[in-house]
């Protein structure tokens, strides 16, 4: 039980709360760089200082931007945020890093990549697509691009299988680093892996290194001790260091990397109106007024303040008073607030709000484009990276391919990567403005435009079998050939060339048909044609020809009337 002037002094409680790990160190994400690997190898402590370097100042900062993608907000979850170990004390973690990067991942590698080569280079080309379909390359470029998007770099190794194919796979960026030279063309001379041999169990790890010509082993060690000492050496075929580096940007940022302060801040913010909402359910019982403390049994639990008051500014006695107390809670300002902070990181990403009232869904395609300026101008520098990255991916594959010849491939000829973005498309408003513009289009580009339409030759057949039905249905009869020979009379258009569309023509073809059936007087279907089409008496009457009199289609009904007759 609290009594007055027994609250918390500012003076009395040393916080202890922990603000998260940022900014990053500058050591958390350089790059290592040595004279040559010969050197390197030469002198392995050095790369046992690499190796432990990487290990106590980069991998923090990796799984720090890791935890935050998987909602394990730093800034939130860890220290201590409430004085009274009484109070609520909720921390609600919001996965705004992973809204953010599977946004950038999407819109890089949600459409499949193409990689395209110069023409004279067919064999090349050949090697690559079936090296992609045997790796489901599709799959591995989103991985990296993912890894791009939360740790601002990606790492892939390929080697040969047991059943000797090229082979390749995501190399955990927690375990890999590479090594350039001193140079400022800043090559790179090698790479390495440290791998846990017996995670959890204890602290041994596996180091091994790949040069341009060699993958070098290290016997298992102890972490805490690190003296390498080599086991054995592979050669391989590949010319480089077959691992390769992916980067999102010349610094190795993350994509989320700059707003994680504001995410700790919406956390806080949505925190701590939990902890409010849930502290007004126990809100304080202040009684006071002319009464007898020690004489008062209250249970510590009941969150009661006892103000004993025998009188008051006037000398007059006071009568006892209970009320509740708690904290106020302006709503409009603290969702205010949280509004802003969540528009400053969409801001500072450059990703859209999609939840903002002012991103409706029926703005034009350029409005569009004009919200992701901003995203974009990042973008194509990612993309430029990414394209670098690949273009060494398939020069490996190449060199090992033409081992055998000694052939190196520094560069293919006519390499280039086509980038779709995945986004959605203003299709009806790009097609009306081409339209209008005069362009035309083929049958197949339009149906490739339906979702509903599987495949352009599947709907073309489909579509020939259903006019052969309606012919064997009509007698054999086909009535756009015999309409279109009724107008050539005299140097008439035919019924295509005559300024029709295709539901006019068939809704004439219908007309025919009716009055064949005679289901439509001859006489209205003239008034149709001449009113209705751009067709005088003479062409109305050549179109509709003896139908009715001459030719004249049965019915299932005239059938059946027959068969009882």
């Amino acid at each position: 039980m609290d009594k007055v002037n027994e609250f918390e002094h500012g003076e009395s409680f040393n916080s202890k709360v922990k603000r998260g790990p940022f900014p990053f160190s500058v050591a958390s994400n350089i790059h290592y760089r040595y004279s040559s690997a010969e050197d390197l190898l030469e002198h392995p402590e050095d790369l046992a200082d690499m190796v432990r370097h990487h290990r106590a100042n980069q991998v923090p900062r990796l799984s720090v931007l890791d935890d935050y993608y998987k909602a394990r907000n730093t800034g939130i979850m860890n220290g201590r945020r409430r004085k009274d170990d009484d109070k609520a004390d909720y921390r609600a973690a919001h996965n705004f890093a992973k809204l953010f990067s599977q946004f950038d991942t999407g819109y890089l590698t949600g459409n499949p990549l193409k990689i395209e080569i110069g023409e004279e280079a067919k064999k090349e080309k050949e090697l690559i697509d079936d090296f992609n379909q045997r790796n489901d390359i599709d799959a591995l470029n989103s991985e990296i691009a993912l890894d791009i998007s939360k740790y601002g770099r990606a790492y892939e190794l390929q080697y040969r299988n047991a059943d000797d194919e090229n082979k390749i796979s995501l190399s955990n960026v927690f375990e890999t680093f590479v090594v350039y030279d001193t140079t400022v063309e800043r090559k790179e001379i090698l790479a390495v892996r440290c791998v846990d041999a017996a995670p959890g169990i204890n602290d041994k790890v596996l180091v091994i290194a790949y040069t341009d010509t060699q993958i070098v082993y290290f016997s298992e060690v102890s972490f805490s001790t690190l003296k390498l000492k080599e086991n054995k050496r592979e050669s391989h075929k590949y010319k480089e260091v077959p691992i390769t580096e992916y980067s999102s940007n010349r610094f190795r940022m993350g994509f989320y990397e700059d707003c994680l302060t504001l995410i700790d801040l919406y956390d806080n913010a949505q925190s701590d109106t939990a902890n409010y909402m849930t502290d007004l359910n126990d809100a304080l019982l202040v009684i006071s007024g002319d009464f007898d403390s020690s004489s008062m049994t209250i249970d510590k639990e009941a969150n009661t303040l006892l103000l004993e008051s025998g009188q008051d500014m006037s000398g007059a006695k006071t009568s006892i008073d209970a009320r509740y107390m708690y904290k106020q809670y302006d709503v409009a300002g603290a969702e205010a607030y949280k509004s802003r902070i969540a528009n400053d990181m969409h801001e500072i990403v450059n990703v859209p709000n999609l939840t903002d009232v002012n991103f409706a869904g029926n703005q034009s395609g350029k409005a569009m484009e004009y919200k992701l300026f901003g995203f974009m101008q990042g973008m194509s520098v990612k993309q430029r990276l990414f394209t670098k990255s690949l273009e060494r991916r398939y020069s490996l594959l190449m060199n090992i391919e033409h081992s055998a010849t000694g052939k190196e491939y520094k560069r293919l000829n006519g390499f280039s990567v086509i980038f779709t973005p995945n986004l959605p498309k203003a299709v009806q408003e790009e097609l009306a403005m081409l339209i209008d513009a005069g362009a035309e289009f083929s049958q197949e580009t339009l149906l490739s435009l339906a979702s509903f339409v599987d495949s352009y030759s599947n709907e073309k057949d489909r579509i020939k079998k259903e006019n052969q039905h309606s012919g064997d249905a009509n007698g054999g009869y086909d009535f756009e050939n015999e309409a279109n020979a009724l107008l050539t009379i005299e140097g008439a258009k035919t019924i295509n060339e005559v300024s029709l569309n295709g539901a006019q023509i068939d809704s004439i073809l219908k007309i025919v048909m009716s009055v064949a059936r005679g289901e439509l007087p001859y006489s209205s279907a003239m008034a149709i044609l001449t009113f209705s089409y751009p067709f005088d008496e003479t062409k109305a009457e050549a179109i509709l020809g003896g139908a009715g009199d001459s030719f004249v289609i049965d019915t299932p009904e005239s059938e059946s009337n027959d068969a009882e007759l």
